[in-house]
């Protein structure tokens, strides 16, 4: 079976290790060996953790290798470097690994490296200054987006079955979609989360999760990571949708494929019981673009927080050069 790994879902690959068909350490030479030849091209894998040799935890993905996006959440004893030169170049390492982290562990994957981020996981493309970009398996004179492009390029190829990636503004679903793999932006509160950088996210909006190939994966991810929905009885009573199709942003036009999969989506949630507008109102396009203009003023103020991340991490001031000049001066604004 192992020369079919570079397919198969997580779970039939956790299956076949606990059933013996497998090996853990199998399973995990095996994705490392694709990534020695593959990732060459790609520039998904940014941080090789091929040394930090920890027994899988007896969860449902015993033993299925994945990668930690290279942002926020950390691993004690490991470098940490959120696509900044500075990091890179001073090599500070975690101190303690955080909740998210830990919870993939406890629930059985091994963690075999980390995935590339634009720098300080902020852009919808995962080209960090000073590093390789990351390229689209399908393409590779393609973005992969971001920012937790290295993810899903490396699902894409077949490097690993499920990554980890984290999201605030389209970081999962961006990548997502420029890979043509399967993710889910968690709603706010279900799955507790460090921010891109420098602590807590500011904003609220920072969640973890993952991309894989496989629904069935991300299903028994969520399972697992998931925190009860404080005040809200999930799935009970009547629920309610509207279909919106149009791009309330920018305002281009919406493929007919991904429309007709907008619409399908809903007749299933009529099917199930919600009460479905299938002519809903554009989401209040003017609103959208002055929230659009509110978010580029606040995303400066977190780009001073995590500057002086960057700084207590390196024990210095970052310069010109550690960072790239539209970082420091976006902080520089934000102050």
């Amino acid at each position: 079976m192992v020369d079919d790994l570079r397919w198969a879902s997580a779970l039939s690959v956790a299956a076949a290790i606990r059933s013996g068909e497998l090996g853990p350490a199998e399973v995990r030479d095996a994705a490392l060996e694709r990534i020695d030849r593959f990732d060459a091209d790609l520039g998904s894998v940014v941080i090789d953790l091929r040394e930090r040799n920890l027994p899988p935890a007896d969860g449902p993905f015993r033993g299925v290798p994945t990668l930690l996006k290279d942002a926020g959440e950390e691993l004690a004893g490991t470098p940490t470097w959120v696509g900044t030169r500075a990091l890179r170049a001073e090599g500070p390492l975690s101190s303690t690994t955080t909740p998210f982290a830990a919870r993939l562990e406890s629930l059985g994957f091994a963690i075999v490296g980390r995935s590339a981020c634009p720098e300080l996981s902020a852009g919808a493309s995962t080209e960090p200054p000073g590093f390789s970009p990351t390229r689209n398996p399908w393409d590779l004179s393609l973005s992969a987006g971001g920012s937790s492009g290295g993810s899903a390029a490396a699902v894409a190829a077949g490097l690993v079955s499920l990554a980890h990636g984290s999201d605030a503004t389209g970081s999962l679903r961006y990548p997502a979609a420029c890979c043509g793999v399967v993710t889910l932006k968690p709603s706010r509160g279900r799955v507790g989360c460090a921010g891109a950088a420098g602590g807590p996210d500011p904003a609220g909006v920072w969640t973890q999760f993952a991309l894989a190939r496989h629904v069935e994966d991300l299903t028994a991810l969520f399972a697992g990571v998931a925190e009860p929905w404080p005040g809200r009885r999930v799935g009970l009573g009547p629920q309610r949708a509207g279909v919106v199709v149009d791009d309330a942003v920018t305002g281009h036009p919406t493929h007919p494929a991904t429309a007709a999969g907008v619409r399908a989506i809903a007749g299933h949630l009529g099917l199930l019981g919600w009460r479905v507008d299938p002519e809903a109102p554009s989401p209040q396009r003017p609103l959208t673009r002055r929230e659009w203009h509110a978010m580029a003023t606040f995303a400066d103020h977190v780009r001073g927080v995590q500057v002086r991340w960057v700084a207590e991490r390196t024990g210095r001031p970052p310069q010109l050069g550690d960072l790239s000049g539209s970082v420091l001066e976006a902080a520089a604004r934000g102050s």
